[in-house]
């Protein structure tokens, strides 16, 4: 009876357990995920043999902190800096290659980000390391052809929490960047409130207290500033995964903040990711012209 009645209880808001578990869950909606995960490792290995750009570079002294760019060839370049996804405990940036195709042959750079995974670190640190290679980018640019005044940054899944916390970094505080190194951001079918996902099933690994979950949600850390944002989903994903994007988009209008918010009609939260590799995709030509290059 005890165990009945624990698997009635709310947990979160009208959800029982199994039901938030669920939400959380890719594999619940998305049973094939493999498949997706193969073609964009194979396209990006067609990328990064088509690209060339410069490999493994280091931003920070562990063996994860690496970064790739690919470089457009053009002086004064905007860059664009991909966050991978992968529930914050999978991926790498050689995963995401394919992200660059289309970006640099548009004009601009773009840098694909690798960071420890938890549990090898906790997501703090995760976070932590993307913003130090940000702070690496602004302060490298110029070698690579890049402005250091137009950074962006995009992710994708966990990449779109993680690119959220970039839109909430204290840059001048923590990095010795300026606060508004970053122009702009494109986070796409992420998570802005940890709240429910401690709550969840993924806290097994993430091991976050309730003060971390909040510490790491960027919609509790709306900055007095505030950059462009694209912000997207797919309307055939997790309905979770729905709500997270539009309330950060919320909150970020209700500040008066540039917003540009996209639901994807019939994509699931896999497919949201692959269009980045066409040019002629909503997420393509919505970051290009963010970045004033379409």
């Amino acid at each position: 009876m005890a165990d009945i009645e624990a698997a009635d209880r709310i947990v979160y808001r009208g959800m029982t357990q199994a039901e938030l578990d669920d939400q959380y869950n890719q594999h619940s909606l998305v049973p094939n995920s493999g498949v997706y995960k193969q073609k964009k490792i194979a396209e990006s290995a067609r990328v990064r043999e088509k690209l060339g750009g410069l490999r493994d570079v280091a931003y920070g002294p562990s063996r994860h902190e690496l970064l790739d760019v690919f470089t457009s060839g053009k002086a004064g370049a905007p860059t664009l800096i991909f966050i991978h996804g992968g529930a914050w405990k999978a991926g790498h940036k050689d995963e995401v290659s394919f992200v660059a195709e289309h970006f640099v042959a548009a004009g601009a750079n773009c840098v694909a980000v690798n960071f420890a995974l938890v549990p090898e670190v906790r997501l703090a640190e995760q976070v932590r390391q993307a913003a130090a290679a940000i702070a690496w980018v602004w302060r490298n640019a110029a070698s690579f052809g890049g402005d250091p005044e137009k950074l962006y940054v995009t992710g994708h899944s966990s990449g779109g929490h993680v690119t959220g916390m970039m839109m909430v970094t204290r840059w001048q505080e923590e990095f010795s960047v300026p606060d508004r190194v970053l122009k702009g951001a494109a986070p796409f079918s992420g998570m802005f409130d940890l709240e429910p996902v401690q709550l969840s099933w993924r806290n097994s690994y993430l091991k976050m207290d309730r003060d971390e979950a909040l510490t790491l949600s960027p919609i509790r850390r709306i900055p007095d500033h505030g950059m462009k944002l694209v912000i997207g989903y797919g309307e055939g994903e997790l309905a979770e995964f729905q709500r997270q994007s539009r309330e950060f988009a919320a909150a970020w209008c209700a500040r008066g903040y540039p917003c540009n918010e996209l639901a994807l009609p019939g994509l699931n939260h896999f497919e949201v990711q692959q269009l980045y590799g066409r040019s002629d995709s909503v997420i393509t030509k919505a970051i290009l012209a963010m970045m004033e290059l379409a």
